[in-house]
């Protein structure tokens, strides 16, 4: 469900009277924030709730946790972030269990799960954390471009010194194995963004693109279909490969998001398990409001479908 005091709730009843088709969903989360959508937002959509009752609606199931009582939508909280943690717990016991085959998430506040002492920064590197693996990457995706991350969630000042050779090659190989195994391209695409204005100019704007460069060679010898690195302001324009390697997150997020931002979905490569979310955040603006948009949600569920069945 993603943080209680988001959109999260809204987006999934929203969502539900299309995604039981061809899987359950089972939505892990508070019984309290559905109880009050019913009572607000959704009084007059009552084909919603016809079958609706704690432990089900239609063909999905519903996870109570009871950890909150009082809803108080757009608010940065403790208890909330608690909350949004122990939901992704929830959630990662029935994927270890073998009962789910992927998971949704909705967005979680990094505020509030400061607050509520969790040390984790996102979902990414949390679900990376408890699946054991330290090489991963956030792909972010539409049907029109994909995009993989270097860096992430880094402050703007220290992403020169997060950028190395070995971090863009691992980002090169995770995306280039995903897109075979994941999303059924034989032989995949990709081209590389530099890091500096006009991709360095040659040592002239910085001498990170060397690192990368390097990094796009030892590619090369795998015989993985890879070029780069790019000036970032003239390789978008050009949808022309499978997948581009962005060096950080502003630099690749603006791109795909603005291709299709009501149909991008955040994908993290690299775990034992799919895992999707939205491509946008906790909507602490318009949340309760009954105005948000469900569509980048219904796009991670049917991609987390899919995705599920090249993963077996």
């Amino acid at each position: 469900m993603g943080d209680p005091a988001g959109i999260g709730g809204e987006i999934i009843l929203k969502s539900l009277p299309y995604i039981c088709k061809k899987s359950i969903p089972v939505i892990v989360g508070d019984f309290s924030v559905i109880g009050h959508l019913k009572k607000t937002i959704f009084q007059n959509t009552s084909f919603l709730f016809k079958k609706f009752k704690e432990g089900a609606l239609g063909e999905a199931e519903f996870i109570d946790l009871g950890l909150v009582d009082k809803i108080d939508f757009g608010v940065v909280s403790g208890q909330y972030g608690e909350a949004s943690y122990r939901y992704i717990i929830e959630a990662l016991k029935f994927v270890f269990l073998g009962e789910v085959s992927a998971i949704v998430t909705c967005p979680i506040n990094k505020a509030s799960i400061r607050k509520a002492g969790v040390e984790f920064i996102g979902h990414t590197e949390l679900l990376a954390h408890y699946g054991g693996v330290e090489d991963y990457i956030m792909m972010m995706a539409n049907r029109t471009m994909k995009v993989s991350l270097v860096t992430i969630h880094v402050p703007l000042k220290d992403v020169p010194t997060s950028i190395s050779s070995n971090a863009v090659f691992q980002c090169i190989s995770i995306t280039e194995k995903s897109l075979r195994y994941l999303f059924d391209i034989p032989a995949p695409t990709i081209k590389v963004c530099g890091l500096n204005p006009h991709a360095g100019e040659k040592g002239i704007m910085g001498d990170e693109e060397g690192l990368i460069e390097e990094a796009v060679e030892r590619a090369k010898l795998l015989n993985i279909h890879v070029d780069g690195p790019y000036p970032a302001d003239t390789l978008f324009h050009n949808i022309d490969c499978d997948s581009y390697i962005a060096m950080y997150h502003d630099q690749g997020l603006i791109p795909v998001k603005t291709i299709d931002f009501n149909k991008t979905v955040n994908i993290t490569l690299g775990l034992p398990f799919v895992r999707t979310s939205p491509g946008h955040g906790t909507g602490f603006g318009i949340a309760g409001k009954g105005v948000a948009d469900p569509s980048s949600f219904l796009e991670a569920y049917r991609l987390a479908e899919k995705l599920s069945v090249h993963s077996e």
